[in-house]
This record gives C-alpha cells, sequence and structure tokens, in this order.
C-alpha cells in the first residue's frame, strides 16, 4: 500500500506538471501572437498605370493614422517625381493635401467614421505616369502610435511599454472584431431583404403566369364560338 500510495503520489505530481506546462506554453503561444501583431509592415510598392493612382484602405472609426510616401522613377529610383497628393474619407473630405511636392511626405490623421479612406497620387507629366512608383506605408492603430514619447512623458520601462502594446493590440482587435459583426449582420439583413424581394417577384410572377393562362383559355373559348366550332 505505501508503495501504491507513492505511485499515485508521484503521478499525481507528474499531471500537475503537464498542466501547468501547457499552460505555459498556451501563454507563450498567445505572447508570440500579440508579437507578431505588433511586427511593423513594411511599406508597398505601387506602379502608376495611369495619371492618378488612388490607394485605398480599410480603417475603423477612432483610429489614428499615420502614412509614409515616397513617389520615385522606376528607372532612376533615387530620382523622385513630382506629384500632387490627396487623401480623403469616406465621405470624399480632405483630410490631407500638397500639391507639387517632390520630396518623401508624412500624413497623420484620427479616423472619425469607419470606412475606405484614400490617399490619390497625380503626376503633372502624363508619359512619366508608366515609368513612376509610389511607395506608400499605411500604420493604423498601434503601429501608428509613438511609444517613445509615450515612454518618456509617463516615464515608462520596456516592459511596461511591451504591455501597453498588447493591450492596446487586443483592444483593437476587438474592436475589429465588433466591426466584422456588425457588417456580418448588415449582410445578412441585406440577404433576407433580397430574398424577401424574390420571394414577392416569384409570387407576382406566378400569379402572372395564371392570370395569362386563363385569358388565354377564355380568348380562344370565345374565338371558337365565334367560329361556331364549339
Amino acid at each position: 500500500q505505501g508503495l501504491l500510495g507513492d505511485a499515485m503520489e508521484h503521478l499525481g505530481r507528474s499531471r500537475l506538471a503537464l498542466s501547468v506546462r501547457s499552460r505555459r506554453l498556451s501563454c507563450l503561444l498567445v505572447l508570440f501572437s500579440c508579437t507578431m501583431l505588433l511586427t511593423p509592415a513594411l511599406g508597398l510598392e505601387y506602379e502608376m498605370a495611369s495619371q492618378t493612382k488612388c490607394i485605398f484602405e480599410e480603417v475603423n472609426s477612432n483610429v489614428i493614422v499615420v502614412g509614409d510616401y515616397r513617389v520615385f522613377s522606376t528607372d532612376h529610383p533615387d530620382s523622385l517625381v513630382t506629384v500632387d497628393i490627396r487623401v480623403e474619407d469616406p465621405h470624399g473630405g480632405a483630410l490631407y493635401e500638397q500639391h507639387s511636392r517632390a520630396e518623401p511626405g508624412q500624413f497623420a490623421f484620427t479616423t472619425t467614421v469607419a470606412g475606405e479612406y484614400k490617399a490619390c497620387f497625380t503626376v503633372h507629366d502624363v508619359s512619366a505616369a508608366q515609368h513612376t512608383k509610389i511607395k506608400l506605408d499605411w500604420k493604423t492603430g498601434v503601429a501608428a502610435t509613438d511609444w517613445s514619447t509615450i515612454a518618456k512623458k509617463e516615464h515608462l520601462d520596456e516592459l511596461t511599454v511591451e504591455l501597453r502594446k498588447l493591450e492596446d493590440n487586443i483592444r483593437e482587435a476587438y474592436s475589429d472584431m465588433l466591426l466584422l459583426q456588425q457588417r456580418e449582420q448588415e449582410m445578412r439583413d441585406i440577404s433576407e431583404i433580397t430574398n424577401t424581394r424574390v420571394a414577392y417577384y416569384s409570387v407576382a410572377s406566378l400569379m402572372v403566369c395564371v392570370l395569362s393562362g386563363v385569358w388565354q383559355l377564355w380568348y380562344l373559348r370565345r374565338f371558337f364560338q365565334r367560329k361556331k366550332l364549339l
């Protein structure tokens, strides 16, 4: 019995250690996922196929947006191209506007409504548009926050800053989930309305077909009676 008790106690300790390891592994996976979210995204390059090139970005409301841009020639990457820049909100209002700018620049604003924000670049020479590229780096939410300034202002250490980043990332992900849920509900409502209209249209089409058939029978009967075939 003593040996059996020791074996059971050892088995219980092993299960407890395995449970602790599993929890630690889960925490590490969560931290790794959040760290991947904190990895800054590199700017994307776009070729201007026409005189004006507009780049769209879907952004939620009450979100900080920072965009770094650079317009250059594809043949000579060090040669900058003069362009006009205009950033608009989903309603077409101008948030940032520059004319005849050849130097790299940056725009920043806080969104007021959720939707598609766009940055439009227009070159002055149409022929140069075929040999022009735009490098644009959209930063939103946590990626657009100046954490070094916040750390100096609030006297935060590096670990606290990382925890703040994780917290803001979780809030941002939660807001995105709520936005997706809202859009899913809107799409479901649109689908139900469409199905209802299709059902009414089908019933109306069936009634028209039935009435048309009855009218045709009545007309043929009258026609044959006049011809004294019936």
